[in-house]
């Protein structure tokens, strides 16, 4: 097995168990070192889930993408900044506070040519729960107006649009814009 190609090793398909082993290549631009993972260690590392700060932030696909995000207590008005969407790019926030507010959560696309398309169903604590779309035409700001909980997906359909699903609680509606 020594000098077989990795291209020419059979595939474990639908075998795979989290304890299989992974060769990985740590550092490949600076000083590269042979390693290994197991898949479990792997896949835990990367959807470790992101604490934001009470800041406005623009994510990054590196560092954000493919976990979950944790929203804090908001003291004011803090805009999320999304990275131009690829298809597949996935970002999902959820509040890791306790009643928020005095705060609204805004969340941008890229740009004004990238737009969200989807519904957020909102939970409303005085009255009736109603949904909120975005068409994908010219909705590229989401903002969640003083929540009290959210759990919001966005999923990249093309370098222009992002699919967005979840719900947010509170007493008024999220709106896109």
């Amino acid at each position: 097995m020594a000098d077989k190609k990795i291209t020419a090793l059979t595939s474990l398909g639908t075998a795979t168990a989290r304890e299989d082993l992974l060769h990985v290549v740590d550092d490949p631009s600076g000083t590269p070192i042979n390693k290994k993972v197991t898949i479990g260690e792997m896949m835990n590392a990367l959807r470790a889930p992101v604490s934001l700060t009470d800041a406005a932030v623009t994510l990054t696909e590196a560092t954000h993408a493919g976990r979950i995000i944790l929203l804090p207590d908001y003291q004011t008005t803090r805009i999320v900044t999304l990275p131009t969407p690829s298809a597949g790019m996935e970002f999902r926030f959820i509040y890791g506070g306790v009643n928020i507010t005095q705060a609204n959560f805004v969340l941008n696309s890229s740009a004004t040519t990238v737009h969200f398309h989807g519904t957020v169903t909102h939970v409303d604590s005085n009255a009736d729960s109603v949904s909120v779309s975005a068409d994908g035409t010219d909705d590229d700001v989401f903002t969640a107006v003083t929540f009290t909980g959210i759990d919001i997906t966005c999923i990249g359909n093309s370098a222009t649009e992002w699919f967005v699903s979840g719900h947010v609680a509170g007493a008024t509606a999220p709106t896109f814009a």
